[in-house]
């Protein structure tokens, strides 16, 4: 008999967390419940992911109170670094500042409150939907003036949490953009027995500020063939891989646990950065559109290596994530 789920939504004021939660109970299984918190007011962060009482995606309330990186930060519209802080596109140099602030990584949104709607409990998923404009006046449109909104939803099931972003092109020009989730996955199951799998054929070489050359280096016989289950403890790496074969995903292994999380994503996700540094107790395993600094990889000449993608006018781009959870 198909198991039964209940979804539900409440809210947590916890300064300076004020989340919307979404749950269910795992069909009558506490082990297989789970839980998924969205903070609208700190850049639609999802916060915390949560499986059997475990969470798998958490954040550091200290760095909430600085604004720093932590839970799931939205990498828009340029994620990971951009070369003194600066892009061209066109012709044209777009110099990423925000506030009086020279903003030269992990883009324009995750620290900006959003609007948000209210959270919804069906029969089969719980869901929030969130958004940012792109106008004038707004903190970041003097960076990136180019008119549009940009939506994420959030739809908690029994498979687990997907993040679907949509762009809605409302100008009279052509948005280059890059898009990306920034995770912190916790080490639940240790250095030694925390797993993951990366897919990709290729890793992008990159300067020590950690900027792409627009080469691409293949992994086959390399610490970045990440093709197996490899162990988190041994790698130490911040890096940008490509090549992902389609219809392949990354994966993160608990094997302690018995519990396994397939980052699932559309086809416009053709980057992914793993951060896993030593001596921490998470790690970062992030879906990217695009690689770093890719608005001037791609105006110098490598469009390909760079991944950037465009949104024209009135039209409107779609793509997603799904944290999925198999036991």
């Amino acid at each position: 008999m198909k198991p039964t789920f209940r979804f539900k939504t409440r809210s947590e004021a916890s300064p300076p967390l004020e989340a919307v939660v979404l749950s269910h109970d795992g069909g009558g299984d506490p082990q297989k419940a789970m839980e998924a918190w969205i903070d609208p007011g700190y850049g639609s962060n999802l916060c915390r992911f949560s499986v059997g009482g475990k969470n798998i995606i958490d954040f550091d309330s200290r760095l909430l109170l600085e604004h720093d990186y932590t839970g799931t930060p939205v990498l828009y519209p340029t994620p990971n670094r951009v070369r003194d802080g600066v892009f061209r596109w066109r012709g044209r140099s777009y110099r990423q500042t925000k506030a009086g602030s020279l903003i030269v990584e992990h883009g324009l949104v995750h620290s900006e409150r959003w609007e948000r709607s209210e959270p919804i409990a069906e029969a089969e998923s719980a869901a929030l939907q969130t958004w940012i404009e792109f106008r004038e006046g707004a903190p970041v449109f003097e960076a990136f003036p180019f008119p549009h909104r940009l939506t994420l939803e959030f739809r908690l099931s029994p498979r687990g949490v997907a993040v679907t972003y949509t762009i809605e092109n409302r100008g009279n020009e052509e948005i280059p953009f890059g898009f990306g989730l920034h995770p912190y996955f916790v080490k639940l199951s240790g250095d030694e027995l925390t797993f993951v799998t990366i897919p990709a054929d290729s890793v992008m070489d990159a300067t020590p500020e950690l900027l792409p050359t627009g080469k691409l280096i293949d992994v086959k016989g390399t610490i970045y063939d990440l093709h197996t289950p490899t162990a988190i403890g041994v790698l130490d790496l911040d890096h940008v891989f490509t090549g992902i074969r389609p219809g392949a995903h990354a994966r993160i292994e608990y094997r302690d646990l018995g519990i396994a999380v397939n980052l699932e994503a559309t086809e416009d996700f053709s980057h992914a950065v793993l951060y896993s540094p030593r001596g921490e107790d998470f790690f970062c395993l992030e879906n990217q559109t695009c690689s770093t600094d890719a608005h001037n990889l791609f105006d110098r000449g490598f469009a390909r290596e760079s991944g950037l993608k465009t949104v024209r006018p009135g039209e409107t781009h779609q793509g997603r994530v799904t944290y999925s959870i198999t036991f």
